[in-house]
């Protein structure tokens, strides 16, 4: 790959995009389709949407962002965070960021309108709301991610927003089974999210204006059962859910794997937070596919997908480090 082209598939950050946008779509979607036809092209450009959005225009703002304010300068020991650390590694700079940003903008208004002519108005405010939370959760003045509690509520509502406006993408109109998995999806990944931030305290404190994470506003001890809490109220709602709908169930499974993990996490442990968070990570992503598949067998493919573009992720991610100068 070129410099651009290895900067931009990191700016994306694929793994991330995998446990939120693309699984929240892909179980919405499932909801919506079981028992009716799936319309596969409406299905293919929420995904696409999804990466638009959650990878391209939320990452490139929060990555300019996290740099202006040097929390992803500092040099605390992190391996999953701390930003996609491409500027860092110089595969892009900030204008270029900018430009992806951009691009990015324009053809997420393309297709978004694309969307909302064939499926109708009610699309329009699930875009916008999906687009609005991208951006304000980084830019200023706004800037949830930089406020306790706001950050964790901005990403929740936004992955609320991909899994009801996936169903409604199909044509049904979401029920109580589709509003009982949207919770779960969306206070599972909020729970991933504290643990990201956890070995991000140092450099937030250290960053101007200070991120004023939850982590930092709570400290580690009381952050870790906020967290806790986070995953829990996910669990419950998973098990909820796969009590109307018993093809859910592997949601609740994968989530207790992941309670399992925010239990052993210890928040100062780089090793501990590295391993755990990949657990946890790994169960989200499992436990959303996997259920999509028993739903509707035709998004089977969906979790064969996630394993390549890990394994792709996982390589590309250790190029930059070999090839930065010493």
């Amino acid at each position: 790959m070129t410099r651009a082209l290895r900067g931009l598939w990191l700016e994306l950050r694929v793994i991330p995009v995998l446990l939120w946008s693309f699984s929240a779509l892909t179980l919405g979607t499932a909801l919506a389709a079981r028992g009716h036809p799936l319309h596969a092209w409406y299905y293919v450009g929420a995904v696409l949407l999804g990466a638009l959005i959650q990878g391209l225009l939320a990452h490139t703002v929060n990555e300019i962002q996290d740099w202006r304010s040097g929390t992803d300068r500092h040099p605390s020991p992190r391996v999953i965070s701390g930003g996609s650390k491409v500027i860092r590694h110089g595969l892009l700079t900030p204008r270029e960021l900018w430009l992806v940003f951009g691009v990015a903008l324009a053809l997420t208004i393309a297709l978004g309108l694309a969307l909302v002519a064939a499926r109708g108005l009610v699309l329009l405010p699930f875009g916008l709301a999906g687009v609005a939370g991208a951006v304000l959760y980084s830019a200023p003045p706004v800037r949830t991610a930089y406020r306790p509690i706001l950050g964790e509520v901005t990403a929740f509502a936004c992955l609320v927003v991909c899994v009801l406006g996936a169903h409604l993408l199909q044509g049904p109109a979401p029920g109580a089974t589709a509003a009982l998995a949207a919770a779960a999806v969306s206070a599972y990944a909020v729970s991933m999210l504290m643990v990201h931030h956890y070995l991000d305290r140092d450099a937030d404190l250290a960053a101007t204006p200070v991120k004023v994470t939850s982590i930092v506003w709570l400290g580690l001890r009381r952050a870790r059962w906020y967290a806790v809490g986070w995953c829990a109220l996910a669990t419950a709602a998973a098990l909820a859910a796969a009590a109307l709908e018993p093809r859910l169930a592997p949601l609740p499974a994968a989530y207790a794997v992941g309670l399992s993990a925010h239990l052993r996490c210890r928040p100062w442990d780089v090793e501990s937070v590295t391993r755990q968070e990949t657990v946890i990570i790994l169960c989200g992503i499992a436990g959303a596919l996997a259920s999509a598949a028993l739903l509707v067998t035709g998004l089977a493919w969906a979790a064969v997908a996630a394993v390549a573009l890990i394994a792709v992720e996982t390589r590309l991610a250790v190029a930059p480090v070999e090839s930065a100068p010493a």
